[in-house]
């Protein structure tokens, strides 16, 4: 990213912090703490789901009526479908002044009187909260490094596999010692678990982390060998992803192949995720979904050094072992993912099918 967008930016924050912060001070005497808490999770739908066993010993220690989650207004209706009691912080109440300013002082007046930032980094926020108890993660990156001052408690996460990073932040945070094995999600019970379709997801938050429709459909074809009974679903939201299904679909025909990209709400598409006795995805949201739902799945990954990749029975993570130097497909040229052969992603496949620890 362009560094003078990144110094200015960084100058413009600042500029929010101090002056909400100054303004607010005049008004320090209305806040009254009730015993309510306050726990920030606005980051993705991944580093949401990976968490859902934290927010459960959260609301054990705080009791579940006294919390309230902050939640970026895209994941409020994620919050809603876990059980938590969630309130909108949208983009401009992040980045603009005067809505910056009205949603703090009203925050400031809720009645918080303990404030959890449970992401995996850290921002301005906690500098506009005169909330009394105040813990997070001190984050040592120069463009949030100032905030860190402004917690009661705070504690370093090392850059390690995410689900031990949460097992961190339980400590820290509840003082419980929990393995990260012990606090991985399983949000199976909110939803009809079934073993009907493969489900696709055929895109991820970069196109870096995306192999090529081309290689994807040599990949379905082993599928439609394995499963020639099964329907595959396309899920995914958005243009790029809409035009990769209708590549795939191209390539491989519409026999037994449904395109529901742009066509669920994440609630719906969760669901379908419930229902698949087989997931294929990369590096994504529902990637995670599918881990939290404890769902067979084939993942594709560009490289093994991710924190979130997941070692757990139900997935078979798949990374290319020799890096191609050809570009495959000028439309997606990443050369890592587009490296991973699709006799490693066959013997993956066969492998979860006959994994034994789950059924699905």
């Amino acid at each position: 990213m362009d560094k003078k967008y990144l110094k200015k930016s960084y100058i413009q924050e600042g500029i929010n912090l101090y002056l909400v912060r100054f303004i607010l001070g005049f008004f320090k005497s209305r806040f009254k703490p009730t015993g309510k808490v306050l726990v920030k999770s606005c980051d993705g739908i991944g580093d949401i789901l990976v968490r859902t066993k934290l927010m459960e010993e959260i609301e054990k220690k705080y009791g579940k009526e006294n919390i309230c989650v902050l939640m970026k207004s895209g994941y409020t209706k994620l919050g809603d479908m876990l059980g938590y009691k969630t309130i909108e912080y949208s983009r401009k109440d992040r980045k603009n002044f005067f809505p910056r300013l009205k949603k703090m002082y009203e925050l400031n007046s809720m009645g918080f009187s303990t404030y959890i930032n449970v992401e995996f980094s850290n921002d301005i926020t906690v500098g506009n909260l005169f909330i009394p108890e105040r813990i997070g993660r001190c984050d040592l990156e120069w463009q949030v490094e100032r905030n860190n001052k402004y917690y009661t408690k705070s504690y370093i996460l090392e850059n390690d596999y995410v689900m031990n990073q949460v097992a961190i932040m339980g400590k820290e945070i509840l003082n419980i010692d929990k393995t990260g094995k012990e606090l991985t999600p399983d949000i199976g019970g909110l939803f009809k678990v079934e073993e009907k379709d493969i489900v696709v997801a055929v895109g991820s938050t970069g196109r870096e982390k995306v192999c090529s429709p081309i290689l994807m459909a040599e990949y379905l074809k082993e599928v439609q060998n394995e499963y020639p009974d099964r329907k595959i679903v396309l899920v995914g939201n958005g243009d790029l992803q809409d035009s990769y299904a209708k590549k795939l679909i191209e390539l491989l025909g519409e026999r037994n192949i449904e395109n529901l990209v742009n066509k669920t709400s994440l609630k719906e598409v969760f669901e379908v995720v419930a229902k698949s006795c087989l997931f294929i995805g990369f590096d994504s949201g529902l990637y995670n979904a599918c881990f939290a739902l404890r769902k067979k799945g084939v993942i594709l990954f560009k490289d093994n050094s991710g924190a979130f990749i997941h070692n757990v029975p139900w997935l078979k993570i798949v990374t290319p072992k020799k890096i191609r130097k050809d570009v495959l497909d000028k439309e997606y040229p990443a050369l890592n993912i587009n490296s991973i052969e699709v006799e490693d992603f066959k013997k993956a496949l066969k492998e979860v099918r006959d994994e034994k620890e789950f059924s699905c």
